[in-house]
């Protein structure tokens, strides 16, 4: 066979070759085509079938309510005794008497301590009979001058000594009072700084004393709640916890306000009385737990509040919930912005309306437009 026509008979088997190649993958191809044209719509999570199988999915559902949001702040505090003195002797000497202990109780002008007196009591002893001389001699003399026989430069002078007696006789009988240290008010002895035959000096503290009639608690306000606290305390409502007595719940009310600020802090200090019974368990220099909110006149703001668990805070970066649609039965995604959760509620500040519906439970499973079975609403 000549060279071209062996050259003309390959072409043409390779030809024909090739043909049936393609007519082998035509159906195959076709059939990718379409499948990747049809739209896939089983819900996310459902078993895959045929496109035209729609999957209901059964969810929780709830509405989003309506609550009085009340505002409450915690501040740490202290409790302050109404009056806290320490009381010394005025004079020095060996204390003979020392009948109070650390957490007694002492009436006002009940005994605290007493100094030897001995020496005191001489010494007004002697005062008085001086007195009581200058006395007797300024009386002869006022007499011996009526009758003209003293002149008045003698009566002159046994007035003046009767004088220094009377200032004298005063001088000793106070300063046998001041061998003794008698309380002041009703107190609690808060410690003892001296024993008993303790020699002490004039002004060293003996013993310190807390006036618990009232009973104070300080905190320290930042400076927006200072000035309307201020200027409107019937605003607030100020109650106070105590780790030391479980159970008890004290109402405070506002008594003194500190106008300079804190170098460090730039609080306010506050004062608070507790109102009403006090606690025996309370005692000065124990930390309560202050919480300041909205009184009852005051006009609470209003929360949309939904179920902690409605709100999907895991697989996007902004929190969002699912809203579901009675008309198709079908759900959508929308992003929410929360506030501080209530209980096991949580406020959500925007992306939601007053009794809008929405999945409280189940929503890992749904994807936009997805087909749901409402349950428990």
């Amino acid at each position: 066979m000549p060279i071209k026509g062996k050259l003309g008979a390959v072409l043409g088997i390779g030809a024909v070759a090739a043909a049936s190649a393609f007519l082998l993958v035509l159906p195959s191809w076709q059939i990718l085509a379409q499948g990747q044209t049809e739209p896939a719509e089983s819900a996310v999570g459902a078993p895959q079938g045929r496109a035209d199988t729609a999957v209901v999915l059964p969810v929780d559902l709830t509405q989003a309510l309506v609550q009085s949001e009340t505002r409450i702040r915690s501040f740490a505090g202290s409790v302050e005794a109404l009056r806290t003195v320490d009381l010394a002797f005025q004079i020095s000497g060996q204390i003979v008497e020392f009948p109070v202990i650390a957490g007694a109780r002492v009436p006002a002008g009940g005994l605290i301590g007493q100094i030897d007196n001995a020496d005191f009591q001489l010494a007004l002893n002697r005062a008085r009979a001086a007195y009581d001389l200058a006395r007797s001699e300024f009386t002869r003399a006022s007499a011996l001058s009526d009758r003209g026989v003293a002149t008045g430069a003698q009566l002159d002078v046994v007035s003046a000594q009767l004088s220094q007696a009377e200032v004298a006789l005063r001088e000793a009988e106070r300063r046998l009072t001041q061998t003794e240290v008698r309380a002041p008010f009703d107190a609690i002895v808060a410690r003892t700084y001296v024993e008993a035959y303790t020699n002490v000096t004039p002004a060293q503290p003996v013993v310190r004393l807390q006036d618990v009639s009232e009973l104070l608690i300080r905190i320290s306000l930042p400076e927006d709640l200072t000035a309307v606290a201020r200027v409107q305390p019937d605003l607030f409502s100020v109650t106070a916890t105590f780790p030391a007595a479980p159970g008890y719940r004290a109402t405070l009310e506002p008594r003194s306000f500190a106008t300079e600020a804190n170098a460090s802090t730039r609080t306010f200090d506050i004062e608070f009385r507790i109102a009403g019974d006090i606690d025996p368990r309370i005692l000065p220099g124990m930390t309560a737990n202050v919480a300041v909110g909205e009184s009852e006149s005051s006009s609470p703001a209003q929360a949309v509040t939904l179920p902690v668990s409605a709100v999907d805070t895991t697989s996007r970066a902004n929190p969002t919930v699912w809203i579901y649609n009675a008309d198709d039965s079908t759900v959508t995604r929308r992003d929410v912005r929360l506030g501080l959760p209530r209980d096991n509620r949580i406020v959500v500040l925007e992306g939601l309306e007053p009794g809008e519906t929405v999945v409280a439970t189940g929503w890992w499973r749904l994807r936009d437009g997805a087909r749901v079975a409402a349950v428990g609403l």
